[in-house]
C-alpha cells in the first residue's frame, strides 16, 4: 500500500528502514490492533474518587454501568455473580478482545460504543485506533456508531465523506439504509446488503422527485430536473438498479435457485457505489436549490 497517512508512520517506516504498514484483510484483526482496541477501553475506564457524606472517599469506575450491561445483556450472565471494578473489566473484556473471532470483537465494540453512557471520547479514540492500525474497517462515529468495511483507506475516506454529506442534506432515511447495509455485510447477508444499498439511492432520488413511484421513475425525473445531465451517468445508475431488480433474491423472490448469486465482492462494491451515488444526488440537489 503506497498511500499511508504519515501521522501513523514510525521514523524507520518513513525513512525506508522498515516496510510500510499494509491494510489488513477483511475479517482480520492483528494482535497489535487487538492490543490497541483493548488499551482504548482500559484508558477510558478511569477511577473516580468522590467524597461521601462522612467525609471519606468513594472509589468508582466510569465504565461500571457499561460493564454491567455487557455482563448481563451482551454476555447473558446472571447479575448475582456480577462484581464491579477494574478486575472485572480485565477478567471479562481483555480475554474476549484478545482471543475472540473478529465478528464477535466487533459485536462487543459496537455494543459498547452504542451504550447510552459511553462517552463520545471513547468512540473517537476507537475510530482513530481502527485507522492507525490499518484495519479493513472504519468507525462511523455519528450516533449510533457503526463499523463498516472498506477495501482501501481512500475508499474509507470516500464513504465517510458520503455519509456525512447524505446526513447534512437531510436524507436520514438513506443513511439508515446504508447503516442496515453495513449490518448485513457484517452478518454476511450479501443480498440484503445489496438491497439496502440500492434502497439508499432510491430514498434520496424519491425525496428529490416525490412524484416518482420507483427508482427508475425517479431517475427519469432527475434527468428532466437537470440533476443527471450526462447520459452515461444516468445509464450507470439505471444499470445498478436493473442489476438489483433482475438478480434473483435481492429485490425479488428466488425462482429457480436456492440462494442469490451475490457474494462479498458484489456487496462491498454496491455499498461503496450506492453511498457515493446517494451523496452525489444530495450535492446536486443542494447546488440546484441555491
Amino acid at each position: 500500500m503506497t498511500n499511508v497517512d504519515p501521522r501513523y508512520l514510525s521514523f524507520s517506516q518513513a525513512q525506508g528502514y522498515e516496510s510500510l504498514p499494509h491494510l489488513l484483510q477483511l475479517e482480520e484483526i492483528s494482535e497489535q490492533a487487538r492490543v490497541a482496541l483493548w488499551n482504548v477501553l482500559y484508558e477510558e475506564a478511569q477511577v473516580e474518587r468522590t467524597l461521601n457524606r462522612t467525609g471519606g472517599f468513594v472509589r468508582s469506575y466510569t465504565m461500571n454501568p457499561i460493564l454491567r450491561s455487557i455482563y448481563s445483556e451482551f454476555l447473558m450472565q446472571p447479575l448475582d455473580e456480577w462484581r464491579s471494578g477494574y478486575n472485572t473489566m480485565i477478567s471479562i473484556l481483555r480475554p474476549f478482545i484478545m482471543s475472540q473471532p473478529f465478528n464477535r470483537v466487533f459485536d462487543l465494540l459496537t455494543f459498547i460504543m452504542r451504550h447510552p453512557q459511553t462517552p463520545r471520547s471513547l468512540v473517537g479514540l476507537m475510530a482513530a485506533a481502527f485507522r492507525e492500525h490499518q484495519l479493513a474497517y472504519r468507525v462511523d462515529t455519528t450516533p449510533p456508531p457503526t463499523i463498516y468495511p472498506i477495501s482501501t483507506p481512500e475508499e474509507g475516506e470516500a464513504v465517510a465523506t458520503a455519509l456525512d454529506q447524505i446526513r447534512q442534506a437531510g436524507h436520514g432515511a438513506a443513511g439508515e439504509h446504508l447503516r442496515k447495509a453495513v449490518d448485513c455485510i457484517n452478518g454476511q447477508d450479501w443480498p440484503g446488503a445489496v438491497r439496502e444499498s440500492i434502497h439508499a439511492v432510491e430514498s434520496v432520488a424519491r425525496q428529490i422527485a416525490p412524484e416518482a413511484k420507483t427508482l427508475g421513475d425517479a431517475l427519469q425525473a432527475l434527468k428532466k430536473k437537470g440533476l443527471l445531465k450526462h447520459p452515461a451517468l444516468h445509464q450507470a445508475l439505471s444499470s445498478l438498479y436493473g442489476y438489483t431488480s433482475d438478480e434473483q433474491g435481492i429485490r425479488h423472490a428466488l425462482l429457480d435457485r436456492s440462494t442469490a448469486d451475490v457474494g462479498q465482492d458484489e456487496a462491498l462494491f454496491m455499498f461503496g457505489a450506492c453511498a457515493s451515488f446517494a451523496s452525489y444526488l444530495s450535492r446536486k440537489q443542494i447546488a440546484i436549490s441555491e
